[in-house]
C-alpha cells in the first residue's frame, strides 16, 4: 500500500502534468478518443456480422442451429448502437456533472475554514453522491452486460461447436461399425453363393426336378439378402460421406469463428471504456466525504488537499473531452445517415 507521501508524490506529478498545456492537450484527445473508437468498433461488429453471414451460407445446410448465433450476434450490435447513443446523451449529463463537481463541491472542500464548514460540506456532498443519474447508471450496466453477454455467447458458440463435433464423431464411428458388419455379412454371403453355385453346377444332374428347383431356390434367397445387404451397405457408406463432410464444415467454422475472435476481443475491451466514467467521479466524491467525517485535521492534511486539488485539476481537460465526445458521436451519426 502506498504511504501518504508516495500518494502526495503522485498527486503533485499529475497536477504538474496538467498544468502543462500540451499535456492537458492530449489528456483531453484521450477522452475524445474514445469517441472515435466507436468507429472502430462498428468495423469490428460489421466484420463479425459479414463473416457470420457468409458461415450461414457455407454451413447453414448441414448445421441450420448455427443461423440462431449470427441472429443473436445482430442482436448485440443493435444494443450496441443503441448503448452508443445513450452514452452520448451521458457524455452531455456528465460535463454538467463534473462542472457542479468542480466549481461547487470540490470548490466547497478547498474553502473549508471552520468546523461548521466541515460538517455542511459533508451533507453536500452526501446529496451529491445520492443523486440519481439513471442514464448514466443504465448506459454503465448496458456496455458492461453487453460485455458479459458477449464473452458469454463465444463460450456458448463453441461449446455448440464441441457437441457439434462429438455428435458427428459418434455418429461416424457408429456408421463404421455398420459398414464393418454389414461387409463381414456380404462376404459370408458370397462365400454361401459360390459354394451353391458350385454345388448346383457339379450335383444338378444327380438331382430330380425337384431338387434342382430347392437347391436353386437357397442360391436365390442367398442372392437376394446379399443384394439387400449391398444396398443397406451403400446406405451406409453414402451416411458416412455426408458426415465426413460435416466434420470437415465443422472444422472451417470452427477455423472461421476462431479467426473473428480478436474483433469480439476487441470489442469487449473497449466497451469498458464507456462505462466507467459516472462511477469513478461518484466514488471519488465518496472518498473525499469519508475523509471529511475525520475531523478539521483532515481537512488540513497534506495529502488529502494535494487529491482534490488533483481532482480539480483533471476536471476541465475531462469536460472538455466529453463535449468533444458528444460532438464525435454526433458527427458519426451524421456521416452514417449521408
Amino acid at each position: 500500500m502506498a504511504t501518504d507521501q508516495e500518494k502526495i508524490a503522485f498527486a503533485n506529478a499529475a497536477i504538474e502534468q496538467l498544468e502543462d498545456d500540451e499535456m492537458v492537450e492530449k489528456f483531453k484527445a484521450n477522452v475524445k478518443e474514445v469517441g472515435t473508437q466507436a468507429n472502430a468498433i462498428d468495423a469490428s461488429f460489421d466484420l463479425v456480422t459479414r463473416k457470420f453471414n457468409q458461415m450461414v451460407k457455407d454451413y447453414g445446410k448441414d448445421f441450420p442451429g448455427f443461423s440462431t448465433y449470427r441472429d443473436e450476434w445482430v442482436s448485440y450490435n443493435q444494443r450496441w448502437v443503441n448503448h452508443l447513443a445513450l452514452s452520448r446523451d451521458v457524455a452531455s449529463e456528465t460535463v454538467a456533472i463534473l462542472r457542479r463537481f468542480d466549481q461547487v463541491f470540490l470548490d466547497m472542500v478547498e474553502s473549508i475554514e471552520t468546523e461548521q464548514d466541515r460538517k455542511d460540506v459533508i451533507v453536500e456532498l452526501q446529496q451529491f453522491i445520492d443523486e440519481k443519474h439513471d442514464n448514466s447508471t443504465q448506459m454503465s450496466e448496458g456496455f458492461l452486460t453487453l460485455k458479459r453477454d458477449i464473452e458469454d455467447y463465444v463460450r456458448r458458440l463453441d461449446q455448440w461447436i464441441k457437441d457439434n463435433g462429438a455428435q458427428l464423431e459418434k455418429e461416424a464411428a457408429d456408421l463404421k461399425l455398420d459398414i464393418e458388419g454389414l461387409q463381414a455379412e456380404i462376404e459370408v454371403l458370397d462365400k454361401k453363393i459360390k459354394d451353391s453355385t458350385t454345388a448346383l453346377a457339379v450335383c444338378g444332374g444327380c438331382l430330380n426336378v425337384l431338387g434342382v428347383v430347392v437347391a436353386g431356390s437357397v442360391l436365390a434367397a442367398f442372392k437376394e439378402e446379399r443384394n439387400d445387404k449391398a444396398k443397406q451397405l451403400r446406405g451406409k457408406q453414402s451416411a458416412l460421406e455426408v458426415v465426413n463432410l460435416k466434420q470437415k464444415s465443422l472444422t472451417n467454422l470452427q477455423s472461421d469463428f476462431d479467426g473473428v475472435k480478436p474483433d469480439i476481443a476487441l470489442i469487449c475491451a473497449r466497451l469498458v471504456l464507456f462505462a466507467e466514467i459516472w462511477s469513478s467521479v461518484r466514488s471519488q466524491a465518496v472518498q473525499f466525504q469519508e475523509h471529511l467525517r475525520g475531523g478539521m485535521e483532515a481537512v488540513t492534511n497534506l495529502r488529502f488537499k494535494k487529491e482534490v486539488r488533483t481532482a480539480r485539476k483533471v476536471c476541465m481537460p475531462l469536460q472538455a473531452g466529453l463535449e468533444q465526445y458528444a460532438v464525435e458521436l454526433e458527427n458519426r451519426n451524421k456521416s452514417k445517415a449521408t
